[in-house]
């Protein structure tokens, strides 16, 4: 019998702890002042503060409601089809630590989302681990509304730590097959090349026009909230919630500067050369070869002293693209450069395109065999400099063709006095 109340026991406290849809907010004395109040739920509570934007509002370059005209040209980076910009949940967390392991807990969730005329974003704070069961339980509810996660390196730190918080917790997640849209990556495609650092604060400094002012860095944030543990002072944590409410609005902002990349909308004109060049690789990958296309000849347009790099680059895309005779025009100009080019690696390959262009498409060997002995050349005191063995630099494939080259312009030459002698019989 008493193993009977056991189970019966065991089976009513189950079910008492299941989620529940209902929950209510109050007031709670310290939070008021940073516009947060208490949420509670069948789970417990925890701490949940809401901001509401107009679409009117500007962050940084881009409006708020620029992405609801947009959204749909993000297609290329989802695996599912995007129409509305209500189907993409902005997601960000500040941690106690920088791992994915189980030490490492989510104490700040902030989530932004478009509904019919706002953007709303929302940041759960846990005052205590006890409350970490309520939060993820009040995130799991919110979940199936999105078929889309936008985050910035959340693919592989964000939502990994939450799911596994959600496991140790015991806090069923009904879907995780969301289409990720994590702008970490096509950041690093673009700007590399041009910027020190694809931090979230310097691309939305430099390429969002978003700058912060009085920011708590995110690496700070785990030291504030391990002082408001100690102390129990809600405005040890004023800055950490801006910080993160800055972030989803950024991650909006990269979201309408990728969709205007992919609709060609973006303004080309105030570019360099590497940026120029990265992006127009970049919309290749998608297979939107017309908008590369606008890319590249922005390049075109660019002095022929600027980018001189990029420029030899540019020449093998558009020799792959069938395009050779602006690639040739490329190749003149990168040997023909200043003398801080002549030992560099980009000018010993452009005299070896050179050389292959003008042995196969007009047969002139001499020129052919010009180009080839300046790139041989080259590329011995580019070794002699560098202190590495001459055969490492120059290639066994480079002196056959100037063996060949040789024996093909010795043939021609004897060819002509062959003519030129029967002429004179």
């Amino acid at each position: 019998m008493s193993l009977l109340r056991d189970r019966l026991n065991r089976l009513t406290k189950s079910a008492a702890d299941r989620p529940s849809a209902k929950s209510e907010t109050r007031s709670e004395p310290g939070w008021d002042s940073l516009g947060a109040r208490l949420q509670e739920g069948r789970q417990g509570s925890f701490i949940l503060r809401r901001q509401s934007y107009p679409l009117s509002y500007i962050h940084g370059r881009y409006q708020l409601q620029e992405l609801c005209d947009t959204c749909t040209y993000l297609q290329p980076l989802l695996r599912a089809s995007i129409k509305d910009p209500r189907q993409i949940l902005f997601l960000d967390t500040e941690t106690t630590g920088l791992g994915v392991g189980a030490g490492n807990v989510p104490f700040m969730v902030g989530l932004g989302y478009y509904n019919e005329n706002q953007f709303v974003v929302e940041q759960m704070l846990i005052r205590n681990p006890g409350e970490e069961v309520a939060m993820l339980t009040y995130l799991t509810g919110l979940l199936p509304n999105f078929d889309c996660l936008a985050t910035y390196n959340g693919r592989t730190f964000d939502w990994p730590i939450l799911k596994n918080r959600m496991i140790l917790n015991r806090v069923p997640l009904e879907n995780d097959r969301f289409s990720e849209l994590d702008f970490l990556y096509p950041s690093r495609s673009l700007w590399r090349t041009t910027l020190p650092s694809c931090r979230l604060s310097k691309v939305e400094e430099s390429r969002l026009g978003f700058i912060r002012h009085d920011d708590v860095p995110g690496s700070l944030a785990p030291t504030l909230y391990f002082q408001y543990l100690a102390e129990q002072n809600p405005a040890i944590l004023q800055g950490v919630f801006k910080h993160n409410e800055q972030d989803i609005l950024s991650l909006v902002g990269l979201a309408i500067h990728f969709a205007r990349a992919l609709c060609g909308s973006l303004d080309l004109s105030h570019m360099e050369a590497s940026e120029l060049f990265r992006l127009g690789v970049w919309l290749d990958q998608h297979q939107l070869a017309h908008l590369a296309s606008q890319a590249y000849e922005q390049i075109l347009r660019l002095p022929s002293t600027s980018g001189g790099s990029v420029r030899f680059q540019l020449s093998l895309v558009l020799k792959k693209k069938g395009r050779l005779h602006e690639a040739v025009q490329l190749w003149k100009e990168t040997v023909d450069a200043e003398t801080g080019m002549k030992l560099s690696a980009d000018y010993i390959e452009a005299c070896v395109e050179l050389s292959k262009y003008y042995e196969h498409k007009h047969k002139d060997f001499g020129t052919a065999l010009y180009y080839a002995e300046k790139a041989i050349g080259k590329a011995g005191e580019r070794a002699s400099l560098l202190r590495a063995p001459r055969r490492s630099v120059v290639s066994q494939d480079l002196r056959k063709r100037m063996e060949r080259l040789r024996e093909k312009e010795i043939r021609r030459a004897m060819q002509e006095w062959r003519s030129n002698s029967s002429g004179l019989i």
